[in-house]
C-alpha cells in the first residue's frame, strides 16, 4: 500500500516541479521581450543617409594672401551643384576606434565662380572626389572631410596678372558638418581651399599666376 500512495505523491511533485520551471521560463523570456522593445524606443533612429543626395551652395572665397602685382588678389562667389553616390554602409566599428566609424560618397560637382575682385570675371568647371562621413549612433549631425579634382574654363588675363590661359587645372579639399533636418533635407556648412592653374603650360608665352582661395560655403541639400 505505501508503494502505492508514493507513486501518485512522486508524480504530483514532478508535475508541480515542471509546472514552475515552464512558469520561470515564461517570465523570462517576457522579461526579454519588455527589455528589448524599451531599448529599440530609447536608441534613437538613424538620420538621412540614402544612396544618392543632391545639394546646391554657394559661399565666398579669398585669395589676399596673393595680394600685389604681379598676382592679383581674389574674391570669387561660387555657385555649386553637386550630386553624390554613397559607396559603403556605416560600420559598427572601426578598426582605429569608434570615434572614426562612418561611411564614404563619391561627389560630382559643377560649378559657377564669379569672380567680384580680380582680373579675370569668372571661371566654371567640374570636379569631382571622395568624401568621408563620421556618423556616430543617433547623430544627426555628420561631420565630413573632402577632396576633389578637375578642370575650369575661365576669362584669363595673364597681362593683368591674372590667369595664364583659359583652361585650367583645379583641386579642393574641405571640412565641415551636414546636418539633416528630415530624412529627406539637409544642410551643410563647411571651410574649402581651391587652388586653379595651368601646371605651367601656357608659360614661357603668359605667366601661370594661379588662384589659391579659402573660405566658408553654405549647401541645401535632398536624400533620396
Amino acid at each position: 500500500m505505501r508503494k502505492m500512495n508514493e507513486m501518485p505523491l512522486a508524480r504530483i511533485a514532478a508535475c508541480v516541479a515542471v509546472g514552475i520551471a515552464l512558469s520561470l521560463t515564461s517570465a523570462m523570456a517576457g522579461t526579454e521581450t519588455n527589455d528589448s522593445k524599451d531599448m529599440k524606443s530609447v536608441t534613437p533612429p538613424p538620420c538621412g543617409e540614402k544612396d544618392w543626395t543632391l545639394e546646391l551652395g554657394s559661399g565666398a572665397l579669398f585669395s589676399n594672401v596673393r595680394s600685389g602685382q604681379p598676382n592679383q588678389a581674389y574674391t570669387i562667389v561660387p555657385i555649386s551643384l553637386t550630386a553624390s553616390l554613397k559607396l559603403d554602409d556605416v560600420s559598427l566599428d572601426h578598426e582605429l576606434g569608434g570615434v572614426l566609424r562612418g561611411y564614404s560618397e563619391f561627389f560630382f560637382r559643377g560649378d559657377y565662380d564669379q569672380i567680384v575682385r580680380g582680373p579675370e570675371n569668372h571661371y566654371e568647371g567640374l570636379i569631382v572626389g571622395p568624401r568621408y562621413n563620421f556618423v556616430q549612433p543617433g547623430w544627426c549631425v555628420v561631420p565630413y572631410v573632402e577632396g576633389g579634382v578637375g578642370f575650369v574654363f575661365a576669362d584669363s588675363n595673364p597681362q593683368a596678372g591674372g590667369l595664364g590661359q583659359d583652361f585650367e587645372f583645379t583641386f579642393i579639399a574641405g571640412a565641415g558638418a551636414k546636418y539633416n533636418i528630415t530624412d529627406d533635407f539637409f544642410v551643410r556648412l563647411g571651410v574649402e581651399y581651391q587652388h586653379v592653374s595651368n601646371a605651367g603650360l601656357s608659360e614661357p608665352a603668359a605667366p601661370n599666376h594661379p588662384i589659391d582661395a579659402l573660405g566658408p560655403k553654405l549647401s541645401f541639400g535632398y536624400s533620396f
